[in-house]
This record gives structure tokens, sequence and C-alpha cells, in this order.
């Protein structure tokens, strides 16, 4: 085993008995890119990386002075902080054009303005322009009044070779945000197999490195930062570690209008679980599961979906002050506590929204 190698056992927990894990080539066991590795992708976007609203994929809607190019992204995820991400997804080893391959598509989406993403979310997810606009703006608030930012990059490969990490690395000092992570096969048994991601470009503790070397990006980025730039309540208390996985969220009634407080205490009165759900410790779209359906949310869309099947028209909704952690805190003063001052939405002012959720 070399140095880069990694060694896995399975145990059998009740004996403490271990027996080796064998790592196998996706290709061995039929995994295809598309068919499964895309799949899973937009199910789990964790496998690219942290809180990452999927866009669209098998993106091919680009024109250049008029004429249509015949290219197609895998994978199109916005951050929390506004900035899409471009995904390329090779099974095996990442061919030694993949960084350029995902360079071009990074270059043609630097041109994409947020009505677009928009455009783009509502049409892939199948959603009405004014729920792909409630997604959008309450996972990245800093799009509410603004355009992306630069565009990032990740390659998912099985290997990576010299002459694309070399690439990799020299890119990233340069400023551009471009990442690899390794995927990873093991056979658990000749039915089962556990499938891993990792980021070995840029290694996690050279974030503040590359942050710090990063260039100044577009006048629309330096606009947001000069008046504070609002940030994702989830995302901050991920980032912090804030909260633990499991942990049980009450809602809190006192920040309805009568009301809704007085619909939303009749039907905990009817079921209890109606008004608690579980901190899941996953992105902002998945960072709730109701206790009444065992489905996840964000803490906006919970309450949008609560609001909207009691007859209301919920408008401005503001999730993480509706939801209250056992320390007394709403989600909202959390992550308020954790960030810069004047870094987090204030849920006071989204009731002005114009149907904006802010998680």
């Amino acid at each position: 085993m070399t140095a880069t190698e990694e060694f896995a056992l399975s145990i059998e927990l009740s004996t403490r008995e271990a027996a080796p894990l064998s790592e196998v080539a996706l290709s061995d066991i039929g995994i295809k890119e598309r068919a499964d590795l895309q799949r899973w992708v937009e199910a789990y976007s964790e496998m690219i990386g942290p809180d990452l609203l999927l866009i669209t994929t098998e993106f091919d809607r680009w024109e250049l002075r008029q004429q249509k190019v015949a290219d197609r992204l895998d994978v199109l995820c916005l951050d929390s902080d506004g900035r899409l991400l471009v995904a390329e997804l090779k099974r095996g080893e990442a061919v030694d054009t993949t960084e350029l391959q995902a360079l071009k598509y990074a270059a043609y989406c630097s041109t994409l303005t947020t009505a677009e993403v928009v455009e783009e979310y509502s049409r892939y997810q199948n959603v009405s322009h004014e729920d792909a606009r409630e997604a959008v703006i309450g996972h990245a608030p800093a799009l509410q009044d603004g355009e992306p930012g630069s565009v990032r990059i990740r390659l998912l490969a099985g290997r990576f070779g010299p002459a694309v990490t070399s690439v990799v690395l020299w890119l990233g000092e340069l400023g551009l945000d471009i990442g690899c992570v390794e995927l990873r096969a093991r056979r658990l048994s000749e039915t089962h197999a556990v499938l891993t991601t990792r980021q070995i470009l840029p290694p996690p503790e050279a974030k503040d490195y590359l942050v710090r070397r990063r260039r100044r990006e577009t006048l629309e980025d330096e606009k947001k930062e000069a008046s504070g730039r609002r940030r994702n309540s989830v995302t901050v208390i991920n980032e912090h570690g804030s909260v633990e996985t499991g942990t049980e969220i009450c809602l809190n009634l006192a920040s309805f209008s009568d009301d809704h407080r007085s619909a939303l205490t009749a039907e905990i009165g009817k079921d209890p679980r109606y008004g608690k759900a579980t901190w899941t410790g996953r992105g902002s779209h998945n960072a709730l599961r109701w206790e009444l359906d065992e489905k996840n949310y964000s803490p906006s869309g919970l309450v949008w979906q609560m609001l909207e099947a009691l007859g209301f028209s919920p408008s401005g909704i503001a999730g993480p002050g509706h939801w209250t952690l056992p320390s007394g805190k709403s989600l909202w003063e959390e992550a308020l506590a954790l960030s810069d001052a004047g870094q987090i939405g204030d849920p006071g002012a989204a009731a002005d929204a114009d149907g904006v959720a802010l998680d």
C-alpha cells in the first residue's frame, strides 16, 4: 500500500470482528456517469460540497454571438453566497482536458444573470417562476438585489493524474475557486457497495490561504460587500457547528401573527409533531426534518407549506425566525450571534420583501 492509498475495515459491532474492504473501480461494479453518478448528485448535492442548491443538469442553453454552442455541462449548482458552481463528473480517471472543459463551461456560466438562474431552476424543477425565485433567493439571499458572483468549479472523478492536479493547483493560486473531489467505491458484498467522496484539492486546511489570495471580483460583488452581504442563517450555523445533528427544533408560535398563531396552535393540539422538527446538519434546503411526515425542508419552506395548507397566502417568510432551539434562541438569533453584525438577513424586514423566503 502506497502513502496515498487508504485502507478500510468493515467492523461487526456486536463481535468486534473486522475484515478489509476491497476498493473497486466504479466501472467494475457497473456504475454509470449519467444514469448513476449524476442521479445521485441530484439527490445528494453534498457529494460535490456543502450547502449547494441544484439548479440544473445537462445544461446546454448557451449562445455566443447569437449562435448556439454545442456544449453541455453535467451539473450546475448555486452556493449560499450566490456563486454558481460547475461540476464535471467522470467515473474513471479524469482525462487531461477535464479541467479545460470545466473552465469553458465556467466561462459560459459567468454571463448568467439571477433572472436566468431562476428561469433554469424553474424549468428543471418544473415549478412556477415564483416558487423558483423563492427557492433561489431563499438559498442565496444576496441575489435578491444582485447578480451571481464568480463561478466555482469542482471536478469529480475516480482518480486524478498529475496533468490535471498541477493545473488545478496553479489555477487555485491565481484565485480561481477550483477543486478536485475523489470518488471511491468499496465492495461490501456481491450486492452492496459503499461510495465515498473526498475533496483532495484544495485541501481543507488551505481554504483560508486561498481566500486571502483570491483577487477582487466584479463591481457587483464589491457593491454587495460594501452594503453588507446577507448570509444564509443555516449556512452560518453549519459552518460553526453550533447545532448538533438530531437536535429537536420547535415552532416559535410567538413569532407569528394572531391569525396564523391561532391556526397553527389548533394543528399542534391535534398532533404535537406538527410543531416539531429535527436539525439534520445538511444544507439549507434540507436543514429540518419535520416530525409529522419525516421529510426534509428548509426552515422557510416548512413554514410556507404549513401556512399554505391552512388556507393562508404566505409572503416574505423568514423561516429561521420561526424556529426555536432548546436554548430558547431562534435559528436566526443563533446565526446572528455567530456572524459579523449586519451579515444575516433581518426576519423583521423580511415581511416587507416581495415574497422572498430567507433561510
